[in-house]
């Protein structure tokens, strides 16, 4: 506690107390003030499988256009995109948001992630305390439930990250636990009614805002102007 932050508290009793830039009063008691957090939050986007950061460049053009600052929209490039574990995405991703605060100076952002960088996204949230930072996290056609077809894969496919997308694996259904949306993040799961890619069953996040786009496909909710409104509503939502 700081002296005066103390001293307030000191105070109190003898004179009433007054909100200041460290405190936050109500009639009867002093409290430290929350952390101060802006409108316009750093944005973290994660690409999915086989993917990379330039999949968002439509978005990033569109967040950029309207009003995020440059360094605040920061693409998350997975080392492997083909065959790398989510596990081993969840702790880069990590130490990304953790620079990216750092760079900003701010105390949140707000995580996005496509397709099954929405398991990376969710293993550093549940896993490993992301929840403590991250706003707001919003899914676009994400793999929340896993794929049926990779439990089936022919021994080639037996890399770890098909066996931690097989939808009855125990990487997916530790994920799904309850909670399966845990923290004071917001949650937000975004998919196309077209999606061919990744099934809507398979997106829909229970404790989730669950946001159905129509006619658009998986790789159609990166540039299709429903989407990114939706996207950009969840982004401007005030803090928790």
């Amino acid at each position: 506690m700081t002296l005066r932050i103390a001293l307030v508290f000191l105070l109190h009793g003898l004179v009433g107390c007054s909100s200041t830039s460290d405190t936050a009063c109500t009639d009867t008691s002093c409290e430290p003030a929350p952390p101060s957090c802006p409108t316009v939050r750093p944005v973290v986007l994660v690409h999915g499988i086989n993917g990379s950061s330039a999949d968002f460049d439509e978005v990033v053009t569109r967040l950029l256009a309207d009003g995020w600052p440059e360094d605040y929209v920061v693409r998350f490039d997975a080392e492997d995109p083909k065959w790398g574990c989510n596990a081993d995405n969840a702790v880069a991703i990590g130490a990304l948001v953790a620079q990216v605060l750092a760079q900003t100076g701010e105390e949140r952002i707000d995580l996005v992630a496509h397709s099954m960088g929405t398991l990376s996204a969710r293993t550093f949230l549940k896993n490993a305390g992301g929840t403590q930072v991250v706003n707001s996290y919003t899914s676009l056609g994400g793999m929340n439930h896993g794929l049926a077809s990779s439990c089936s894969a022919p021994d080639f496919l037996h890399v770890c990250v098909w066996e931690e997308i097989c939808a009855t694996n125990d990487f997916v259904t530790q994920l799904n636990a309850d909670p399966s949306t845990p923290g004071p993040t917001i949650w937000a799961s975004i998919y196309g009614t077209a999606d061919t890619t990744i099934p809507n069953e398979s997106s829909y996040l229970e404790g989730a805002l669950n946001l159905a786009i129509p006619d658009v496909d998986h790789v159609g909710l990166l540039h299709d102007d429903a989407t990114y409104a939706a996207l950009k509503t969840q982004l401007e939502l005030p803090c928790w």
